[in-house]
Formats: C-alpha cells, structure tokens, sequence
C-alpha cells in the first residue's frame, strides 16, 4: 500500500508541505482579497446638477445669503 502524503499535497518545487500550503492558501487569500475589492466598487455618482439645486434650496429656504451661495458656487 501506497502511503497519502497530504502534507506534500501543495508542494509545487518551492518547499512543499506546509510552507507550500501557506504559501497556495496565502495567494488564495489575496485573489479572493481582488476579487471583492474590484467587484465590490460603487460608481461615483457626482451630479454637479445636483449640487446646485441643494445650493439654490438652501438659498431660497434662507439657510445661507447671497454671498455664501455664490462662494459656494464657485467651489462647485
């Protein structure tokens, strides 16, 4: 009978057993890692529209003056 070397199961020429499990386990890791990182992206949804209608909102409300809405503006 032949005897299973699990330990070895990894080893790929660059120390096998458990440094090549750490190793296999460790690039695992970080792809997974990638993966949601890129998948997991929200779109920017920046509207300058947007940003000027709260402006105009808030002018109109009486939230801020004249001079604030057009500092304001400008920023935008």
């Amino acid at each position: 009978m032949h005897a299973c070397n699990y330990l070895n199961f990894f080893g790929f020429g660059w120390g096998g057993g458990w440094i090549g499990m750490l190793l296999a386990i460790t690039v695992l890791v970080l792809a997974i890692y990638f993966i949601f990182r890129i998948v997991g992206r929200k779109p920017c949804n920046f509207d300058r529209r947007d940003t000027l209608n709260i402006l105009k909102r808030r002018l109109a409300s009486g939230e801020i003056s004249q001079e604030e809405y057009e500092k304001l503006k400008n920023v935008i």
